[in-house]
């Protein structure tokens, strides 16, 4: 696994130039934005997201040309291929959002923000689980279908989780739900409570997804 992390930090040196305007950019929205809302609201899981992409960029590498027949030929697993995936979207992922974290604390205490550094761990941690949600769902497809049809069919998952949820909301609103009792037990749990039960049900998430991924791998030919 080792020399696979290696490949695929080596890979991400040719991307090092958008690493830098990604960054730039969160560092410029979070100044512009500071002053109206929180600014780790949306720096924080906008960083997350772009770093992962780039495990979407070395699987590509990976396939390009035939690449995955000679890369298989070589002394490792294809499950330790898959788990390699996941810990470098993981890393790439919360190293970016820990670095623009450090970023927007050190805003905060300039500008005497103190109360709401709270509230800016508490959005790391979801931002952390939704990252965790993002590569559960995009490096299986990617695996299954390759770059181009991958990403067809992550758009139509998103956009029938959007449905999913916004029919859920319709349906409670309509039927006139009681959702006192979930409230209650949410308000009782506090808000780092709750983004630890989020954290843990996105991890749970995330193993099922490299399961999943491991089996799709070992039925791959090349």
């Amino acid at each position: 696994m080792k020399g696979l992390l290696i490949k695929d930090f080596s890979l991400l040196k040719n991307q090092k130039n958008f690493f830098i305007l990604v960054f730039v950019m969160a560092g410029f929205l979070t100044i512009a934005n500071g002053a109206e809302s929180s600014p780790a609201t949306f720096v924080l899981p906008y960083v997350g997201f772009v770093s992962s992409f780039f495990v979407l960029s070395t699987i590509s590498y990976d396939e390009y040309d035939n690449g995955n027949a000679f890369l298989f030929t070589l002394p490792f697993e294809r499950k330790v291929y898959v788990v390699e995936k996941y810990v470098f979207g993981i890393l790439t992922g919360v190293s970016g959002m820990l670095i623009i974290l450090a970023f927007v604390l050190v805003y905060m205490n300039m500008n005497a923000r103190y109360a709401e550094a709270e509230e800016t761990l508490l959005v790391a941690g979801v931002s952390a689980g939704l990252l965790f949600f993002f590569l559960s769902v995009m490096i299986p497809f990617q695996l299954k279908f390759g770059p181009e049809k991958g990403r067809i069919a992550m758009i139509i998952v998103f956009l029938g989780i959007f449905a999913a949820v916004y029919g859920l909301a319709k349906v409670v609103n309509v039927g006139n739900m009681d959702l006192s009792g979930l409230i209650q037990t949410a308000d009782a749990m506090g808000p780092a409570g709750v983004a630890l039960v989020f954290l843990a049900v996105s991890l749970l998430v995330l193993a099922a997804s490299m399961t999943i991924s491991i089996r799709i791998m070992e039925k791959k030919e090349f």
